[in-house]
């Protein structure tokens, strides 16, 4: 992977704030409320912003401009884990707990700056000396390492990542109410094994991640703004093309040999997260071509040829 890729995703989970909470169900007014009570960090609470004027003017309300929440996937995805236990009826001073778990001590544990040392030692992805060299002096500046790098790479966040990257699934929040501890586990078998006696001896709930992630990826696929998602294979772009701004009536996606079972979307949004639920769960190599079909009324069949 190369730095200009790293950069480009990166700055697409974490940085592009183009999400409306109001696409994930949450109100204006819920959204300020839970910013001001720290549920959710680092995002700026709803301003009004008034233009310089010489006299007063009649329609005060032409001369101020909204200044509207938008949030990145990651952020996103967070604040649909807080409706979620907001479900539960778990009390807002004990989410407000979590969200501090979740974002802020690992930020005074300075957990971006293990994972910055772990790839200038290690460099898994290969990158160039200048690279290293850049994480490094990146590693050294104090200022923009706690106020932007340790506010964005947590275990959150690298799980957000993960998920997109589709690196091993299913992706789950594990939670206990009573003691306030969480996991994120990352799905291999030995679930039991791995877990500690504060999950086993206490109620536990379990919030799936794939069903959010792709709501909240549904909402960045039907984005006409983006015209180019660099977490998807080119393949994957292709299909979002084709669903998203030819906007055919039906759309019937399958594999050649029916490894992966075939999927059916239509022009309903519920459709559209299931494309994004399939795409998280069936990664398509790098390769693999389509072959597209053309049928009457505006419909498509798109069959993946493996390579």
């Amino acid at each position: 992977m190369t730095r200009e890729t790293i950069n480009t995703i990166g700055f697409e989970i974490f940085r592009e704030r183009l999400i409306s909470p109001s696409k994930l169900g949450i109100s204006s007014r819920q959204i300020n409320y839970w910013i001001h009570n720290a549920i959710v960090p680092f995002v700026s609470i709803q301003e009004t912003t008034s233009k310089t004027v010489i006299e007063p003017q009649p329609n005060s309300s032409k001369n101020s401009k909204q200044k509207w929440i938008r949030l990145n996937l990651a952020e996103a995805v967070w604040v649909s884990l807080v409706k979620e236990l907001f479900k539960f009826k778990i009390p807002l001073a004990t989410i407000k707990e979590l969200a501090y778990k979740v974002w802020q001590e690992p930020r005074e544990q300075k957990y971006a700056d293990e994972v910055f040392k772990y790839h200038i030692n290690n460099n898994p992805n290969n990158l160039q000396d200048s690279d290293l060299k850049s994480l490094a002096n990146h590693l050294d500046d104090e200022l923009l390492m706690e106020h932007h790098y340790r506010t964005i790479i947590n275990p959150f966040t690298d799980m957000v990542k993960s998920t997109l990257y589709r690196n091993s699934i299913p992706y789950t929040m594990l939670y206990v109410p009573e003691t306030n501890n969480y996991e994120f586990y990352y799905g291999d078998k030995s679930l039991i094994v791995d877990l500690s006696s504060v999950y086993i001896q206490k109620p536990m709930i379990s919030l799936p991640i794939i069903p959010i992630v792709s709501k909240v990826l549904s909402i960045n696929y039907n984005d006409k703004k983006n015209k180019d998602l660099h977490y998807l294979t080119n393949v994957e772009r292709q299909i979002r093309d084709i669903v998203v701004f030819k906007r055919p009536k039906v759309v019937e996606i399958a594999f050649e040999d029916n490894q992966i079972n075939p999927i059916v979307i239509t022009e309903k949004h519920q459709s559209r997260e299931q494309l994004a639920e399939y795409i998280l769960y069936n990664k398509i190599k790098k390769g693999s071509k389509l072959l597209i079909d053309i049928r009457s009324s505006g419909n498509y069949k798109i069959t993946l040829i493996k390579k």
